[in-house]
């Protein structure tokens, strides 16, 4: 009988050790590819005070998921912006780079411009309006506290004109780390008061430097920023994360509606400051 008991332990270790072995073997995921998108990269950003003469737009394709290279440059396209109200075009030289740069782009505030991509034989366009943006007043720090956690917060105060419909982008760039934080808000419930853009960060630390760019865009901008913002963020929203929804920019295929391009094509006037946080 001792002998039996001892068999039956030592059979229950060997399936045990088999099951935990078992759990080191390689899964292979096989994820769904649809095959390569374009992605522009088209901001015309214009600072106040400047000329705003010299812009770049940038152009890639997507890749698989798994691939090292997280994207991959776009040559050989011809790309040109068009101001719709007098038809005056500038050409967006390739710098066999995927980028596209022009340097005599002339900005006009509630323009609307046009952009065209030809690439492979087909045409990309999109349409949009450059947007004024305000003028940054002062910048504020206060501490955020959350629970156990504490965050400092930063907020950009500026004047909302009156009887005007507005949305802004904020974009927050600290030195300490290498990608800037986008913050949206619209003027609903503050139309010609003293408004203010806010973010908080649990990385800023005394004596960090945190750029701040404040910019005016449009509504359908808006509500682009405003989903990719949530979804992006959607760790932080406790057991109730966003939904991941199919965020679809305003750049078509006028030759096959039905080809998905990623990106966005926008333009905005943009106010800049700097705070050292204390």
């Amino acid at each position: 009988m001792k002998n039996t008991n001892r068999y039956k332990k030592l059979a229950m270790l060997l399936i045990l050790i088999g099951i935990l072995n078992s759990c080191t073997d390689v899964v292979n995921v096989n994820v769904p590819n649809g095959g390569a998108r374009l992605v522009v990269d088209a901001s015309i950003k214009w600072q106040k005070g400047t000329s705003g003469e010299t812009q770049t737009i940038y152009l890639r394709k997507s890749t698989a998921f798994f691939n090292n290279n997280p994207d991959a440059p776009v040559t050989g396209a011809s790309v040109t912006v068009t101001k719709v109200n007098d038809g005056s075009i500038v050409v967006f030289a390739d710098q066999n780079n995927g980028s596209y740069t022009a340097t005599d782009f002339v900005p006009e505030i509630n323009a609307s411009y046009t952009l065209e991509i030809l690439y492979n034989g087909n045409i990309y366009t999109a349409t949009e309006t450059l947007i004024a943006a305000p003028t940054i007043n002062r910048v504020e720090q206060t501490i955020e506290n959350s629970g156990d956690d504490t965050e400092i917060q930063l907020q950009v105060f500026f004047d909302d004109p009156v009887d005007v419909e507005n949305y802004y982008l904020g974009e927050f760039t600290p030195s300490n780390l290498p990608l800037p934080a986008l913050a949206v808000i619209k003027d609903e419930f503050s139309d010609g008061n003293e408004n203010f853009i806010q973010n908080e960060n649990d990385k800023y630390l005394a004596g960090v430097n945190v750029g701040i760019n404040v910019y005016g865009i449009s509504q359908r901008y808006y509500d682009y920023l405003y989903i990719l913002i949530q979804q992006s963020g959607s760790d932080e929203n406790g057991p109730f994360p966003t939904t991941p929804v199919q965020l679809k920019g305003n750049c078509k295929n006028a030759n096959d509606a039905n080809e998905e391009v990623l990106g966005y094509f926008r333009l905005g006037e943009f106010d800049t400051t700097s705070y050292t946080i204390n």
